[in-house]
């Protein structure tokens, strides 16, 4: 019975964690429209984004839509 109990124990504990990992997701993503005084969009702009902590950066230049 013990050991029943000590399995079933180990059991929720790999699942529960199991479940938090995949709360960790490593991606995200940013949407957006650059737009001039007017509001029309501005293609060709260069967008950079940098995470503070890491210091890591991500270039982009936006479309026409």
């Amino acid at each position: 019975m013990r050991d029943r109990k000590s399995a079933a124990a180990i059991i929720a504990l790999i699942a529960l964690g199991t479940c938090l990992a995949f709360g960790q997701g490593a991606t995200g993503a940013i949407s957006g429209v650059v737009r001039d005084t007017t509001g029309a969009v501005i293609p060709g702009v260069t967008i950079t984004v940098k995470h503070i902590e890491s210091g890591l950066t991500r270039t982009v230049i936006t479309n026409e839509t």
